[in-house]
């Protein structure tokens, strides 16, 4: 098993106030407002997801209409503008503080997140070791619903797309066991990595949380607060820039439609 230290951090509302997709779309009208047709593509999305039609992955992919046609190079200058505009500016300096402090101490320090990696990357240079997110195929001209290589980064992929970390048992039980778990993984209990730390949200980084040694909630929904009790894991609430969720699902909508750039 590897020996380094480790510290693993989620990023939308983790190091992030909100869902970065949103904030990205919104910087994209910004710059193309004609792109605004993404919406007629996004919204029905919606519905086929509630609906149990289409997963996360292809949600995602149908919010991702917003770059149709965008050649690779406009698509990469985006997500470096978007990073170091909105994205770095908007991060917890709290939690940033905490991710500087780890890595002076030895850590290695792993973004892991489930936006796509073409700007998670240009979010995290600075500051981590090592950045990982869902691999959003990026073509000379980019086709109405992007590709995605693999799996949608979240939950169980987590942990697979770190094996020079996991623990090789760990991997293992995940090969093994691959289809119930990448549907469930809330009863999960992965070999604890010692020395570790990891940085969540999420319910869905049950996984990353449970395989750390230590592990830090950002701001977390009862349920993984009540489990985060009961496991001594430290819950942090760092200032965000809006009042209320009421707050937050309006700026996004905003956000969503062009109104708003979130800063």
């Amino acid at each position: 098993m590897n020996k380094k230290k480790i510290a693993l951090f989620d990023m939308d509302y983790t190091i992030l106030p909100y869902d970065s997709l949103i904030p990205f779309a919104g910087f994209v009208l910004s710059r193309e407002p004609w792109r605004f047709h993404y919406i007629f593509a996004f919204l029905p999305a919606c519905g086929l997801y509630l609906l149990g039609l289409i997963g996360r992955e292809g949600l995602k992919r149908a919010f991702l209409s917003i770059l149709w046609r965008m050649k690779r190079e406009r698509v990469e200058e985006l997500a470096g503008e978007f990073a170091k505009t909105i994205a770095i500016p908007l991060l917890y300096p709290d939690i940033m503080q905490d991710v500087r402090k780890l890595r002076a101490g030895g850590f290695h320090v792993v973004l892991n997140s489930a936006s796509p990696t073409f700007y998670v990357r240009h979010i995290g240079a600075a500051d981590f070791d090592a950045v990982v997110g869902t691999e959003v195929v990026l073509q000379d001209r980019m086709p109405f619903l992007p590709k995605i290589a693999g799996k949608n980064n979240r939950g169980i992929e987590k942990l697979l797309r770190m094996p020079d970390l996991v623990p090789a048992a760990t991997m293992a039980t995940i090969t093994a066991d691959y289809p119930a778990l990448s549907k469930n993984h809330s009863e999960f209990l992965p070999d604890v990595i010692p020395g570790s730390i990891a940085y969540s949200d999420s319910s869905a980084d049950l996984p990353m949380l449970r395989m750390c040694e230590t592990a830090v909630l950002v701001h977390p929904s009862e349920k993984l607060a009540r489990e985060g009790k009961t496991r001594g894991w430290q819950i942090v609430r760092p200032a965000r820039p809006y009042s209320g969720t009421l707050e937050k699902y309006v700026r996004l909508c905003l956000c969503l439609i062009g109104l708003l750039r979130l800063r």
